[in-house]
Protein backbone atom coordinates (compact mmCIF):
# COMPACT_ATOMS: atom_id res chain seq x y z
CA UNK A 1 0.00 0.00 0.00
CA UNK A 2 1.57 3.56 -1.06
CA UNK A 3 -0.88 6.03 1.10
CA UNK A 4 -1.75 5.55 4.37
CA UNK A 5 -3.94 7.56 6.84
CA UNK A 6 -3.54 8.12 10.46
CA UNK A 7 -5.04 9.61 13.40
CA UNK A 8 -2.72 11.34 16.19
CA UNK A 9 -3.65 11.34 19.79
CA UNK A 10 -3.64 13.19 22.79
CA UNK A 11 -0.58 11.84 23.21
CA UNK A 12 1.07 12.37 20.18
CA UNK A 13 1.40 9.18 19.15
CA UNK A 14 -0.45 8.46 15.60
CA UNK A 15 -2.16 4.91 15.22
CA UNK A 16 -2.88 3.44 11.30
CA UNK A 17 -6.62 4.03 10.10
CA UNK A 18 -6.12 3.23 6.17
CA UNK A 19 -3.74 2.24 3.73
CA UNK A 20 -4.49 2.77 -0.10
CA UNK A 21 -2.96 2.28 -3.52
CA UNK A 22 -4.65 4.74 -5.04
CA UNK A 23 -4.25 8.33 -3.78
CA UNK A 24 -7.89 9.17 -5.27
CA UNK A 25 -9.64 6.91 -2.88
CA UNK A 26 -7.06 7.81 0.02
CA UNK A 27 -8.66 11.38 -0.53
CA UNK A 28 -11.66 10.11 -0.51
CA UNK A 29 -11.11 8.64 2.98
CA UNK A 30 -9.29 11.23 4.03
CA UNK A 31 -11.97 14.10 3.65
CA UNK A 32 -14.44 11.42 5.09
CA UNK A 33 -12.35 11.47 8.19
CA UNK A 34 -12.08 14.86 8.19
CA UNK A 35 -15.61 16.00 7.94
CA UNK A 36 -16.81 12.73 10.80
CA UNK A 37 -18.42 13.81 13.87
CA UNK A 38 -18.38 11.74 16.45
CA UNK A 39 -14.23 11.50 16.96
CA UNK A 40 -13.24 10.94 20.76
CA UNK A 41 -11.62 14.07 22.36
CA UNK A 42 -8.12 12.50 22.24
CA UNK A 43 -8.17 12.37 18.81
CA UNK A 44 -6.46 15.69 17.41
CA UNK A 45 -5.56 15.35 14.00
CA UNK A 46 -6.28 13.04 10.94
CA UNK A 47 -3.14 12.82 8.57
CA UNK A 48 -2.29 11.47 4.90
CA UNK A 49 0.99 10.20 3.74
CA UNK A 50 2.95 8.52 1.07
CA UNK A 51 4.59 5.54 2.44
CA UNK A 52 7.26 5.34 -0.47
CA UNK A 53 8.75 9.12 0.36
CA UNK A 54 7.86 8.90 4.08
CA UNK A 55 6.55 12.09 4.05
CA UNK A 56 3.38 13.46 4.77
CA UNK A 57 1.22 15.05 2.20
CA UNK A 58 -1.96 16.37 4.42
CA UNK A 59 -2.78 16.81 7.89
CA UNK A 60 -5.78 17.97 9.33
CA UNK A 61 -6.70 19.24 13.02
CA UNK A 62 -9.71 18.40 14.20
CA UNK A 63 -11.95 21.17 15.57
CA UNK A 64 -14.98 21.50 17.96
CA UNK A 65 -17.40 19.89 15.45
CA UNK A 66 -15.91 17.07 15.21
CA UNK A 67 -16.19 16.28 18.69
CA UNK A 68 -18.61 13.87 20.17
CA UNK A 69 -22.03 15.82 20.89
CA UNK A 70 -23.20 14.88 24.46
CA UNK A 71 -27.13 16.46 25.59
CA UNK A 72 -29.17 17.96 23.66
CA UNK A 73 -28.61 21.80 22.15
CA UNK A 74 -30.81 24.18 24.03
CA UNK A 75 -33.56 25.99 22.18
CA UNK A 76 -34.47 29.51 22.68
CA UNK A 77 -37.75 30.97 21.96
Amino acid sequence: MTFAISVGEDSRQYRQVGDYDDLDEAMEAFNELINRRNWSESDLVVALSDRRSGKRLAQYGLQDFNYEQHGSPEIEG
